[in-house]
């Protein structure tokens, strides 16, 4: 018989403490769960209300240019057709109700 036959094994049960991480408490022997590479998504990003301001600004900004060449654009379409009118319109009186 080997002298370690005689001595009783005795576990004593420690309580882990656990690792603080931020608010939420874990034990160091939990396994790290990873997920795959492909479930992971990228941190969103929110916007602060400047942000959104900026934005509005902006878009208020390109609809008004857009607005101002269309604008500019389709008068001057109808310029050319009241000159068109104006040509075709001009008075010319009757040779014979021409008084000298």
């Amino acid at each position: 018989m080997s002298s370690l036959a005689d001595y009783p094994l005795e576990f004593e049960d420690m309580p882990q403490k656990p690792k603080w991480a931020g608010r939420i408490s874990t034990k160091m022997s939990q396994p790290k769960t990873t997920q795959p590479e492909v479930t992971k998504t990228k941190a969103k990003y929110s916007k602060t209300r400047g942000e959104h301001a900026k934005d509005l600004i902006i878009t208020a900004l390109i609809v008004g240019i857009v607005a101002f060449v269309g604008g500019m654009t389709f008068q001057g379409k109808q310029q050319d057709a009241i000159n068109t009118a104006v040509k075709g319109a001009s008075v010319t009186a009757p040779a014979e109700t021409v008084k000298k």
